[in-house]
């Protein structure tokens, strides 16, 4: 499991800020190697194929100098790798849940059990009958039901027009005081009527869900307790030789209970079995092999970040005792923001990229503290809407809280049209009307993926301006505004398949995101002028 690397490469000063990196050449050399024994071992690859993250951690002895000559790697993978957690060229699970007879597979097999029991009950003949008999019965009687309130409301509006057309007699008032109340006992003997005529179909229907509900809280309590007694036998370790389980990392960290998967990404078997073995980290990476997955962005042989739902708060304190860079997104040295338009009304501004709209969990500049020290006002200067840290390009800001109102009615009915440049990597499909549904990644944030079921609607357009030297300009007019939805349109399969330059979370680094929000047009709150304002790329 420990690999030797020959090489005449130093490594780095620091550990791999495992979050937001640029591989270091030793982790580039040591996929090579992962790459060839994928490839070379048919029954990996076959599974690899499908889609799998793989990660490299290169080390040292410790005690020993750091030299090109006792370098070494570790290799491993996320999850299982074709139905199997033990393959002897990568590292071993931080914890062997797959052992047959061991407690969690044991007590995995009891819910399996239940589950047979659950399918049993809901897949029964008797079972369906008597759940299709009640529930068409249900429906008949609410239609009754339904049926004659409608006529107690025609019933009403002929009473309230006899009143206001003429003036009644008191016997004429009494008998429609009379026909409302025996209307209104009308339908509560219907009502009785109606579910006295369905009650032992529903008995019988509420027995079975008795037997099913039972099931499934016994399926739960059972589930809960095996997820817990999980997360509690991963015993991880940090640089300073201190452990914890997944419970107590994540109940410190973010004050809850951690999430299905935990402690099975690469990163943490990979640091785990360096600590174990005497092993000094020194630096780190992660990158997919295969098919990308339906849902999100993935391409082969690219890097990733590790994933911070799962990750952050475990290597957060496995790392403790490494010297590890600084995250490259905070401090980071970016340009001026430059105000192409102001009013007494609002702001047209044009955002650098690499700075935050508003502030964040990243330290650094942001517009919204930029205008309030412009304008010395820490109250009414208000965002209108927001642009990606890495995107640059123009945006809107209200001065009053009226003004910002009527911007943000403008957005939520689409009356607000804006046009972003990208440069793309490659050429893209020929799409040219995008329409994928985007949610965020629960697991991965601020990662979003395309989800048919649970994503809210988003709409691109999309221009093709020029294609050169393996590179393609295009103009995005974007319908809806979902976060980060040009880049996942641009990047996703069954969008352009093309990511935007410079993306790093769905393609490939460079100097920046090549994305500029270009131009914007709306109507002046006060005024009630159209308005339009560009201002080019710098790219």
């Amino acid at each position: 499991m420990i690999h030797r690397l020959h090489t005449d490469i130093l490594p780095p000063a620091l550990f791999t800020y495992p979050f937001c990196y640029e591989p270091h050449p030793l982790c580039l050399q040591a996929k090579e190697k992962v790459v060839e024994y994928i490839e070379g071992h048919q029954e990996i690859h076959q599974d690899a194929q499908t889609g799998k993250m793989f990660g490299i951690l290169v080390v040292s002895p410790e005690d020993t100098p750091v030299t090109p000559d006792n370098l070494f790697f570790l290799a491993a993978y996320s999850g299982l790798l074709a139905g199997r957690n033990d393959w002897e060229w990568f590292v071993p699970p931080v914890f062997d849940a797959q052992q047959t007879d061991g407690y969690f597979k044991t007590h995995e097999r009891e819910i399996t059990v239940i589950n047979k029991k659950i399918e049993d009950i809901e897949h029964a003949a008797d079972y369906r009958s008597c759940r299709k008999d009640f529930l068409n019965s249900e429906q008949q009687m609410r239609q009754l039901i339904d049926d004659y309130k409608k006529k107690m409301t025609v019933a009403k509006m002929n009473r309230d027009m006899l009143r206001i057309s003429r003036n009644l007699s008191p016997e004429e008032h009494a008998e429609l005081v009379r026909e409302s109340q025996f209307m209104k006992a009308e339908l509560h003997r219907l009502k009785k009527k109606q579910e006295e005529l369905i009650k032992d179909k529903r008995e019988k229907y509420e027995r079975y869900n008795l037997q099913i509900e039972a099931l499934k809280a016994q399926r739960k309590q059972l589930s809960d307790q095996l997820q817990h007694w999980l997360f509690a036998q991963y015993h991880l370790l940090n640089a300073k030789g201190e452990e914890k389980d997944l419970i107590e990392i994540f109940d410190e960290y973010k004050g809850e209970l951690p999430p299905g998967g935990a402690g099975d990404c690469c990163a943490p078997k990979l640091l785990q079995y360096a600590y174990q073995h005497q092993l000094k980290p020194l630096c780190m990476m992660e990158f997919w092999y295969g098919k990308s997955p339906k849902a999100e962005v993935r391409h082969h042989l690219h890097h990733y970040p590790s994933c911070r739902g799962k990750c952050l708060p475990i290597l957060t304190f496995m790392m403790q005792g490494l010297q590890v860079e600084p995250n490259p997104m905070e401090n980071k040295s970016v340009g001026e923001i430059k105000i192409i338009y102001e009013d007494d009304s609002l702001l047209v501004v044009n955002k650098p990229a690499g700075m935050l709209s508003v502030p964040g969990k990243i330290q650094g500049p942001s517009v919204e503290t930029f205008i309030r020290e412009y304008l010395h006002d820490d109250t009414n200067p208000l965002i209108v809407h927001r642009l990606d840290m890495e995107t640059s390009g123009l945006m809107l800001l209200a001065k009053t809280k009226w003004i910002h109102q009527e911007l943000q009615r403008q957005f939520e009915q689409h009356q607000i049209k804006k046009t972003y440049i990208a440069i793309l990597d490659g050429k893209p499909a020929e799409k040219r009307h995008i329409v994928l549904p985007i949610r965020p990644n629960i697991d991965d944030r601020p990662r979003q993926m395309v989800d048919y079921e649970y994503g809210k609607e988003a709409i691109t357009d999309v221009e093709i301006i020029e294609e050169k030297e393996g590179k393609t300009r295009v103009a995005l007019h974007p319908q809806t505004g979902r976060t980060h939805q040009l880049r996942v349109h641009c990047a996703h399969k069954e969008g352009l398949d093309c990511p935007i330059s410079g993306d790093t979370l769905y393609g490939k680094s460079a100097d920046r995101l090549y994305l500029h929000a270009w131009k914007i047009t709306f109507t002046h709150p006060k005024t009630q002028e159209t308005m339009t304002f560009a201002s080019e790329p710098d790219f």
